[in-house]
Formats: C-alpha cells, sequence, structure tokens
C-alpha cells in the first residue's frame, strides 16, 4: 500500500474542533437528519448526505474569514453522521410496530436508543479504523469524492449554487401542490374488470423522488420500480383473484388498503 500523503501537512497547524463547527455540525446533522428521514419514509431508500454537507458546510464557512478546510471536514462529518443515524433509526423502528411490539412511537425512547446506537458506532470505528483504512487498501469513493468537494471548495466553484437553486426548485414545486392545490401529487387509475382482474397505474410527481433517483442511479431505480410493478400488477392482482373484491370500496382505495396491509410485507421480507 503506497504511503499516503495528506492535503495539509501534519507540521502546518490549523483550528479543527471549535465551537463553531461543534454548533454548524449539530445543526446541519439534524437538518439532513429530518430530510433523510422524511426521504426514507416517502421512497422507502436515502441517500448519502457527505457531498451535500460538505457543499452546505463550505458555503456557511465562507462567511468566516479565518476556515479552514479541516474545519470544514468536520462539519460534514457530524451533519453526514446525523443523517446515517436517521436512516438507521427509520428503517428499524417501524418493525417494531409492524410486529406489535409497540403500539406508538415513543420519541424518549427512540432518541435514547438512537443514541445509544450512535455512540457504539463510534466506538466501534475506533478499533476498525486501522483494519478498514490504514491496513485494507479499499477504495472509499464516497469519501474521496467529499474530499475532492472540499478541496475545490478552497478554490471556489459552483456546487453550492446548484444546491441551492435545485433546493429552491423543488421547494417551489412542493409549495405549489400542497399549499395552492394546482395539481394532485400523485397522478393514480384503477378498475376492476369482471369483478376479478385489477389493473392500476399511477405516479408520484414528487421532485425528491427524481432527485433521490438520480443520485442512486438507474440500477437501483430499476430495482424500486420492479418492485412496485411486482406488487401492483402482480401481487395484489392475484390476492383480489383468490379472495374477491370488498365492497364499496373504489379500485384505487382498494388497492392502497390491500398493499398497507398485505402487500407491503413482501418488501419488509
Amino acid at each position: 500500500m503506497a504511503k499516503h500523503r495528506p492535503h495539509i501537512s501534519e507540521n502546518i497547524k490549523l483550528p479543527e474542533t471549535t465551537i463553531r463547527a461543534f454548533f454548524l455540525g449539530a445543526l446541519l446533522s439534524v437538518v439532513l437528519a429530518g430530510a433523510n428521514a422524511y426521504l426514507g419514509l416517502f421512497a422507502g431508500m436515502t441517500v448519502s448526505a457527505s457531498i451535500p454537507a460538505a457543499v452546505l458546510s463550505m458555503a456557511i464557512l465562507k462567511f468566516f474569514k479565518n476556515s479552514n478546510i479541516l474545519e470544514n471536514n468536520i462539519v460534514q462529518t457530524a451533519a453526514s453522521a446525523g443523517e446515517s443515524l436517521a436512516a438507521g433509526v427509520i428503517f428499524t423502528f417501524p418493525a417494531l410496530v409492524l410486529m406489535g411490539y409497540w403500539t406508538e412511537f415513543n420519541y424518549l425512547e427512540t432518541s435514547l436508543i438512537a443514541l445509544c446506537g450512535g455512540v457504539l458506532g463510534v466506538l466501534f470505528t475506533i478499533p476498525l479504523r486501522t483494519a478498514l483504512i490504514v491496513e485494507q487498501d479499499l477504495k472509499f469513493p464516497e469519501g474521496v469524492a467529499t474530499a475532492e468537494v472540499l478541496k475545490t471548495g478552497e478554490k471556489g466553484g459552483d456546487s453550492v449554487k446548484y444546491l441551492i437553486w435545485g433546493g429552491l426548485v423543488g421547494a417551489a414545486i412542493k409549495f405549489i401542490e400542497a399549499g395552492f392545490k394546482l395539481w394532485r401529487g400523485t397522478a393514480e387509475a384503477g378498475a376492476v374488470a369482471g369483478g376479478k382482474v385489477f389493473v392500476y397505474a399511477g405516479v408520484n410527481l414528487s421532485p425528491a423522488l427524481i432527485a433521490v433517483g438520480y443520485i442512486v442511479g438507474f440500477h437501483i431505480a430499476s430495482l424500486v420500480f420492479i418492485g412496485g410493478v411486482i406488487s401492483w400488477w402482480i401481487a395484489i392482482p392475484i390476492y383480489i383473484a383468490a379472495t374477491g373484491v370488498p365492497e364499496g370500496m373504489d379500485a384505487v382505495s382498494m388497492g392502497g388498503e390491500i398493499w398497507s396491509s398485505q402487500i407491503r410485507y413482501l418488501g419488509v421480507g
């Protein structure tokens, strides 16, 4: 393994774990954790926030004249850790409700368990650092990309501008949809032919889903789409053909009810 050459020489002393880095990291951690929790519960997947966290921290620290890349790295690490912790919560705790072990979410218990999980994660990182980072020649593509973003931020760039414009456009579209009700967030239609054959088609018009699909790439997005096809065009029609059509429900509502109570366990499994 080639000897690592740090971007900042060990002979150069720069402020790193500062008070502003602590508070800014905590703030961005809360913001990105909330955003990722929303995406995870809405779309069934989360995205890594290391690069957005690096861009946001660079944008804010630019207002301080004596900020540096090491301080920036502390902020983005804290922010991305909050995002990862949120992903761990939303993909495990709902199972307690599905199993009937919990009847509702206790916010204090959830926070304490998440806190313990975060502390354990940090503690396990200490011995694993040598084995996985120092001794192994692993690529860590996202970590390398984040480092390049931080280096580019020292020289200036348009990353922050694109991130801000993307956020503003997405927020405006969602506000017009939910606030002014100019269009529905979901376009869907369904029918039951002959009392047995269920047919459904629908799409969610969400900027967040477009962004998630772009980030995770075509392969992962295709798998999610295939999962929807299996659920709505195969599993639900088979279930309706076997059990019959409930009375007093339209096709779309019936499909949603069956998916919620029966079919989504396929995805959980």
